[in-house]
């Protein structure tokens, strides 16, 4: 009998934290990766016994991809950059036919696993990106906000803001794809590049955070907002210091210059694995979107703490739901999608998180 969850990168910063919660909520599930050490002793932290709760499968090995997949319901994926290190494991579930979940925020996999929609469906299994705060506060902000609307929507602004954890090493590593790739937005139903920062936009974030300038970017919203909302024209904003928006800018050029990203990436390894538990409880977010049609324009946002371990909590959640008996959803989907905007809300209000609808 399949277990209800395998978290495959459990060893990472963000994986760990997922398992905590499950663990601290009596969720039966595995933990999957690489190393075998590693996966042990985190075993032993939960108690759990290690022979019957750890799959050793490196992302080189389908066949132990494979093995591991056919053991749950579904697989939480937390092992990134998912665009060099996401397929396999979606192949593996296609093929042991397992539920595919992500915590990934990065465009251009989250347009290949939406490709994959038809297999998915054959395979009868619901392949689901983005589960942490990438994009689940956003998706269902905008969900919010193009209900409230009413007919239909044309436009959708997103914009997030985080403010007082730093990013993990995980974190900075696709942040670093990320602008290496520039700007893009979503036009008449096509994602196109366009300049980093190609649009200024002043954000009412919810208290405590309130007004904050936005740039655009990339974010993972161009691939879900236009199914979660049926908008053809979406584009994405961070908060950032003005100042702040030129170094992105530059550093977005400077990224694609043959033999910087090696420099940066030894940089990188040299951060601090993720943000201490003190940091975490200090940080505070924000997601807000804003829907446009014919019927006028309306707003939503949400209110959250810190960004990890919101991810922690909503990629918990996301793979309970899609565990249960009752989940009968296939195919590429949002998140709004494949678990509905009331559950996710009421599956998060217990730690911290509010919403709120505006004109």
């Amino acid at each position: 009998m399949r277990a209800p969850i395998t978290v495959y990168g459990a060893t990472g910063f963000t994986g760990r934290l997922i398992c905590g919660v499950l663990a601290r909520r009596k969720v039966e599930f595995r933990m999957a990766g690489r190393d075998e050490d590693k996966l042990r002793r985190l075993a032993g932290s939960f108690g759990m016994v290690a022979g019957s709760s750890v799959d050793i499968a490196p992302l080189d090995d389908a066949d132990a991809l494979e093995d591991m997949a056919s053991r749950s319901r579904v697989v939480l994926d937390c092992a990134g950059p998912f665009a060099t290190m996401g397929r396999p494991v979606l192949d593996a579930c296609l093929a042991a036919k397992a539920h595919f979940l992500d915590i990934t925020g990065e465009v251009d996999w989250m347009i290949e696993t939406a490709g994959r929609d038809a297999e998915a469906k054959r395979r009868k299994i619901a392949a689901v990106n983005a589960v942490g705060f990438d994009v689940i506060p956003t998706d269902v902000a905008a969900a919010l906000a193009a209900e409230a609307l009413g007919g239909k929507v044309d436009t959708v602004r997103i914009a997030i803001c985080a403010l007082g954890a730093r990013p993990t090493q995980g974190t900075t590593r696709s942040l670093l794809g990320i602008l290496a790739g520039g700007g893009l937005s979503r036009k008449d139903g096509e994602v196109v590049r366009e300049k980093l920062g190609a649009e200024i936009w002043r954000v009412p974030f919810p208290a405590p955070i309130g007004p904050r300038d936005t740039m655009s970017g990339p974010l993972g919203d161009l691939v879900t907002a236009d199914r979660t909302t049926g908008a053809k024209n979406v584009r994405c904003f961070v908060s950032l210091p003005r100042r702040m928006m030129g170094a992105g800018r530059l550093a977005s050029a400077s990224l694609r210059i043959p033999g910087v990203r090696p420099i940066v990436e030894r940089w990188v390894r040299t951060l601090p694995e993720g943000p201490s538990a003190s940091a975490r409880k200090r940080a505070v977010c924000a997601a807000f979107a804003e829907c446009s049609g014919k019927n006028g324009t309306r707003s939503a946002w949400l209110a959250l703490g810190d960004a990890y371990e919101f991810t922690a909590e909503s990629a918990a959640l996301a793979a309970i739901l899609a565990s249960s008996e009752g989940f009968t959803a296939t195919g590429a989907l949002s998140p709004v999608q494949a678990f509905g905007v009331k559950p996710l809300l009421d599956g998060l209000a217990p730690f911290g998180v509010t919403s709120g609808v505006t004109a």
